[in-house]
């Protein structure tokens, strides 16, 4: 299980049967991932940093946010950290090739890499891998059921 090491930590719900599970050092987000649902109630974190991680998790999924506004930790390669703030800097519902990507952060020859970086993100949501897609418009390297898969449909189907 992921644990900072001064134990900032929060589970957020998510209606995707599973929960977010948000790590920080109390100054900026340093992973996230989900977790399988946990019994225990979501709880509100003491962390002002995490209050406001949480409070913009579930504003993403009532369809009000746009883009994360949140210091991240970023620690990989110059690709990898090029690319997740490249793909964390789009909008809710914009989707781009892994060659798009490559292009935007110089390195045009570099979509493997870009899907690589995707595949290898420390931040699930936040960096959001699902808006990363193949130049045919469709997800890759995702079964119909994952989360990346979810997360694409949610953003693609208009609110009714």
């Amino acid at each position: 299980m992921l644990l900072s090491q001064d134990g900032l930590r929060c589970l957020v719900r998510t209606p995707l049967g599973k929960d977010l599970l948000i790590e920080s050092n109390g100054a900026a987000i340093l992973r996230s991932a989900f977790v399988a649902r946990r019994r225990a109630a979501e709880r509100k974190p003491s962390d002002a940093l995490l209050v406001e991680a949480q409070a913009q998790v579930h504003a993403y999924f009532a369809r009000r946010l746009k883009r994360f506004d949140l210091p991240f930790f970023l620690e990989g390669t110059p690709l990898q950290v090029a690319a997740w703030r490249a793909v964390a800097s789009l909008c809710f519902g914009e989707f781009v090739s892994y060659a798009d990507v490559a292009r935007a952060v110089g390195r045009p020859g570099a979509h493997r890499g870009v899907a690589a970086a995707m595949g290898a993100t420390p931040l699930a949501l936040f960096i959001p891998a699902h808006r990363v897609i193949g130049a045919d418009g469709r997800i890759k390297g995702a079964d119909r059921t994952s989360v990346r898969a979810r997360l694409f449909a949610f953003e693609r189907v208009p609110r009714i």
